[in-house]
């Protein structure tokens, strides 16, 4: 199993953000993840932010807590909270760029009073212990190498009562990911090592004294977004391969392609799902 450091998790959304940025309407949606499609979504950015606001539902976050935004990419989540609920964020994630784009979109959004961003790595904060309501995780907690790791931290850092929320990939079933060279060069293009499957997140939730209190299966809700990463990795193999025909492109810029080709066959296997959970911090 290939293993990546903090700084390659890093250079990872710093070499590829051109990318979300030209075919994931970051502008629009400020979100790096799965959109989740309904019969009133009409375009991609729209997807994205439903994510959001399905997750926010499940969570039943309130004006008056303080949320935690596990990996929190250009602070898309944490002002798309501040603004519809009025809640306290504190944003983290490892690139220093990150933090400088996410402090400035929410002080243009008008949220700067209520959300602040760190460079952190969320399974060793500086937070206080028992300082969160809830700890949000949009497609960052399975980049984690060691699970365990993330967990202890938040039992840490998230009172008791309180909750974690995760819209994020799973297997359906536990495999050796080993002989799975379509969720390995996905994976791996992503920065990540492996993934749990649904019955290994009860595991590791329980063994940290959490409990899985609700569980969605969206997987058919984001197939027009895996879609729509196929046919732009088809564009994007084309551009990649000729501009490094004259520059020398970053490692993850370069290989940013086969991951989005990689996602839909696996996704086809049933390799993973996508879902809705929320963990609970027993007392």
């Amino acid at each position: 199993m290939k293993l990546f450091t903090n700084k390659d998790i890093e250079n990872y959304y710093d070499q590829t953000e051109v990318h979300y940025r030209m075919h994931w309407k970051l502008e629009e949606g400020m979100g790096l993840h799965y959109g989740i499609w309904d019969e009133n979504t009409k375009n991609l950015a729209e997807a994205v932010l439903n994510s959001n606001y399905l997750l926010m539902n499940m969570g039943g976050i309130k004006s008056t807590d303080v949320v935690l935004d596990g990996g929190c990419g250009i602070g898309g989540s944490s002002i798309y909270l501040a603004k519809n609920l009025g809640c306290t964020v504190k944003g983290i994630t490892l690139s220093e760029k990150q933090v400088k784009t996410a402090t400035e979109l929410a002080n243009s959004k008008g949220v700067g009073d209520k959300v602040t961003f760190s460079q952190q790595d969320y399974t060793k904060t500086n937070f206080a212990d028992n300082t969160f309501d809830f700890a949000w995780c949009i497609e960052s907690m399975q980049t984690a190498t060691n699970k365990d790791d993330f967990f202890r931290e938040m039992k840490r850092i998230i009172k008791p009562g309180g909750k974690i929320l995760f819209a994020d990939i799973f297997k359906p079933q536990p495999y050796d990911i080993t002989g799975e060279q379509d969720m390995l060069t996905m994976l791996n293009g992503w920065a990540m090592s492996d993934i749990l499957s649904i019955s290994e997140l009860h595991e590791v939730t329980s063994r940290n004294s959490f409990e899985v209190s609700k569980i969605r299966d969206v997987s058919k809700e984001v197939v027009k977004s895996v879609n729509r990463m196929y046919i732009a990795s088809l564009a994007g193999a084309i551009g990649t391969k000729a501009y490094n025909m004259i520059y020398n492109a970053s490692h993850f810029s370069k290989i940013h392609y086969k991951t989005g080709l990689a996602q839909k066959k696996a996704y086809l296997k049933q390799k993973w799902g996508y879902y809705l959970v929320m963990c609970e911090n027993k007392k």
